[in-house]
């Protein structure tokens, strides 16, 4: 890969970055249900780590925890194109 290619793929993952955390706070201002999950994931991720007595069981708990807000993330993003 030549010094330029290079440079423009940070670039493209730089910008991607950016446009990921701009959706983010598009959801969490337009959309109570991920702004309700956000919240609600502030308590249940704690509460997922000290329930969980191994490493498994521990991200078990909070990959729920993240998989739930995946999916309202994706039923918005279908929802905003349907409509």
């Amino acid at each position: 890969m030549t010094m330029p290619e290079k440079k423009k793929n940070l670039k493209r993952l730089y910008n991607s970055f950016f446009y990921s955390l701009n959706g983010f706070r598009a959801c969490y201002r337009t959309e109570e249900a991920f702004r309700q999950e956000v919240w609600l994931s502030l308590f249940f991720i704690p509460f997922g780590l000290w329930l969980g007595e191994t490493i498994g069981e521990k991200l078990l708990l909070v990959g729920v925890v993240f998989l739930v807000l995946i999916v309202e993330l994706v039923n918005s993003a279908i929802e905003r194109a349907i409509d």
